[in-house]
């Protein structure tokens, strides 16, 4: 046997072994007494995956040219480091990723029994349901799509990783993509794992918070690096196309959104149960859903991947989720009934269940237009769906939910009066007034983009002055400098500021994607050496072309200087790159020359050049405003971050704990000047009678800190 045929042999009994394990796992697990073993077949599977992914990657960087994989997706002239990248670049490799993530994260959940008795309960039956998911994905690779197999005869060289992949964002971009998707089917796990155990508290929230929240920011950070590749490496001068497999991100970000919402509303209040287990039902059906776009080839994407047998696999598993999510929901209708009905919707938690009502239909409006064109053939003539009725479809939908982002932080739990809510809403609604006057006087009269502007300020400008508000009222009674009093009160109520440093941060992004997209500017030109062009107030001259002969490839570049106002801005040096690999012999890959800055973006692509007359071709884009976007991202990871932040009192989950959390948050608004006199009293009698029927207050719980 050779070398080659040992691995081969080797890789596909690991991912049989994974598979074996997996199911033995599922099955354990599912028993009325989950079996002893049942820890440890999840064990061997996690390892054997593993295993099979480090050999796979073993492959790919000593450049096994025998196995299909490797010679699909890696070369000799590869980079060493995108040879390691090619381990996800292809639909093998990224489906072993995507089992393999599974099996980690579910080994971690595994390896710790919690103390508590309710969530004991749920434990078992969470992990057989993320085995039986990795049994799904296990089944793939060994049956429909194994990474291992072999080609009848070795060729010299492979063809090379696309070089459209070859980019650092495209390095972490699957992994936190992936990450994200894998650790969303965690909540998902416990919340069905509820509804089999038939226990409807939010003790599988707790359980999950965390895991949800950095599922959240990971898949967060897969889009901002996805949008960051596209904008950097396609040449296209934009950063979001509403390509189907953005939207296949996209959308299960918008109902983990609205998940994490409605979610605090159930810890906190005891309602919208049935919202949240249909969420996380929807959530984890849409990552499986966008894991089918991307592999099966269905769609004509740039991200995609070939046409490929796997799509009747994933149709079938998307059924057996759909089934199984709605048969124990329907089962527990009644009993997911919530115990303290919504009774105001001018309160916070209605702000909260509109916002999801708006995120949702955002969701269904992107899945409509996504799956439009596959599936209008099948009634007539087929229907094509591009960025035009995306943008117009959503726009409405997306300023509606900006201005819930600015009303809801400022409103009151329970009640809120108009006099009340005037009071702390009076000064963002000013502020954004003037600036869409400044608008309209400096000559912004597109209706859309001065709303879309103005909503995005609001949702800023309400949890800016919210945060003032509570810094000025610690002053008032505790004394200290406005910096160290907004430290403590962060550090105190982590979960709540990094919430708002997230709604702070898509504010930022809003801002950056209406102004780019409403004033960008772009010019096609030919042009000889010693000519310029201008576009919006730069000037761009194009000052000759060199090459460059590299270990990979050649490299044609252009110089240009761009000036504004006579003064130098930058040198720009876009490029053609022609690759030595198969990978690169269809012609040569533009390199974009990008200039980046808060105010302005300048971006030059080199379209080619005339040998015989020296002319030279580019599309030059001048994008105002792009850089908030990239310093949006980077609020709302750090923001993520900060509510993961632990503090003890907020893991309480006990009703009298919901009760005393309660009172806190009236005193508050009471405070804040967000209730009348007379609804605070009401409001917290109603709220004693319901702490006093639990045997009141015991030692050491006569408050909780604030």
């Amino acid at each position: 046997m050779s070398l080659d045929s040992f691995f081969s042999t080797l890789g596909t009994f690991l991912l049989w072994l994974t598979l074996g394990a997996v199911f033995l796992s599922a099955l354990l697990f599912s028993l009325p007494r989950p079996h002893p073993f049942a820890k440890g077949c999840l064990y061997v599977g996690t390892l054997a995956s593993l295993l099979a992914s480090l050999l796979l990657e073993y492959l790919l960087l000593t450049d096994r040219f025998a196995f299909v994989y490797v010679a699909a997706h890696s070369s000799r002239a590869t980079p060493f480091i995108y040879k390691m990248g090619a381990l996800w670049g292809g639909q093998e490799g990224s489906l072993l990723l995507w089992l393999t993530l599974l099996l980690l994260f579910s080994a971690l959940l595994a390896r710790r029994v919690p103390r508590e008795a309710a969530a004991r309960r749920l434990w078992p039956r969470a992990l057989a349901i993320l085995s039986a998911t990795g049994l799904f994905f296990a089944l793939l690779l060994t049956v429909a799509a194994p990474p291992f197999a072999l080609l009848p005869a070795a060729p010299a060289d492979g063809m090379g990783l696309n070089r459209l992949l070859r980019d650092p964002a495209m390095l972490l971009h699957p992994v936190a993509l992936y990450s994200g998707f894998v650790g969303l089917s965690i909540p998902y796990a416990f919340a069905m794992a509820g509804l089999w155990e038939g226990q409807m508290d939010a003790s599988w929230i707790r359980l999950t918070r965390r895991a949800s929240l950095l599922a959240w920011g990971a898949l967060s950070l897969g889009i901002l690096l996805g949008a960051h590749w596209a904008y950097h490496v396609l040449g296209w001068g934009g950063y979001w196309a509403f390509d189907p497999v953005e939207n296949a991100a996209l959308m299960p970000w918008l109902t983990a959104t609205a998940y994490l919402h409605s979610s605090l509303i159930q810890e906190k209040r005891g309602q919208l149960q049935r919202w949240n287990v249909i969420l996380v039902a929807a959530t984890f059906f849409l990552t499986i859903l966008g894991t089918f776009l991307t592999r099966s080839g269905i769609v004509t994407s740039v991200h995609s991947f070939a046409q490929s047998p796997i799509g009747a696999w994933f149709l079938t598993f998307m059924g057996i989720i759909l089934a199984f999510s709605a048969a124990l929901i329907l089962w527990r209708w009644q009993d997911l009934k919530d115990r303290r009905p919504l009774k105001e919707m001018i309160s916070k938690e209605g702000a909260f269940l509109l916002n999801n009502v708006v995120l949702l239909s955002l969701a269904l409006t992107v899945l409509f237009g996504t799956l439009l064109p596959l599936i209008s053939p099948f009634w007539g003539n087929p229907l094509s769906v591009g960025a035009p009725y995306f943008q117009t479809a959503t726009a409405p939908l997306f300023a509606l939910l900006f201005l819930l982002m600015g009303i809801g932080p400022l409103l009151a739990w329970q009640k809120a009066d108009a006099a009340h809510l005037w009071n702390v809403l009076r000064l963002p609604l000013l502020a954004s007034a003037l600036l869409a006057g400044i608008l309209f006087a400096a000559g912004i009269r597109i209706p859309g983009t001065v709303l879309g502007i103005t909503f995005a300020f609001f949702a800023m400008a309400a949890v800016l002055a919210d945060t003032y508000l509570q810094v000025r009222l610690r002053q008032e009674s505790q004394g200290g400098a406005f910096l160290p009093t907004l430290l403590r009160l962060v550090w105190r109520h982590p979960r709540k500021y990094g919430g708002y440093l997230v709604h702070l941060a898509i504010g930022f992004i809003a801002l950056g994607v209406v102004v780019s997209t409403a004033f960008q500017r772009t010019a096609t030109v030919g042009l000889y050496p010693g000519d310029q062009v201008t576009v919006a107030s730069y000037t761009f001259q194009f000052n000759g072309l060199y090459q460059q002969v590299t270990p990979h490839g050649l490299r044609s570049i252009a110089r240009v200087d761009v000036t504004q106002g006579g003064k130098p801005v930058a040198i720009l040096e876009p490029a053609l790159f022609t690759s030595f690999d198969k990978a690169g012999r269809e012609g040569p890959n533009a390199e974009i020359a990008l200039r980046q800055s808060l105010i302005a973006d300048l971006y030059v692509v080199f379209l080619g050049y005339d040998d015989t007359s020296g002319q030279a071709g580019f599309k030059i884009y001048v994008n105002p405003m792009v850089g908030w976007i990239w310093l949006g991202g980077l609020l709302l990871i750090a923001g993520a971050l900060l509510a993961l932040w632990p503090r003890a009192w907020e893991e309480l989950a006990t009703e009298k704990s919901r009760l005393l959390r309660s009172l806190l948050d009236l005193e508050e608004d009471l405070r804040t000047g967000k209730i009348g006199e007379a609804d605070y009293r009401s409001l917290k009698e109603s709220l004693e009678a319901e702490l006093q029927k639990l045997g009141g207050l015991g030692a050491g719980e006569e408050r909780l800190p604030l």
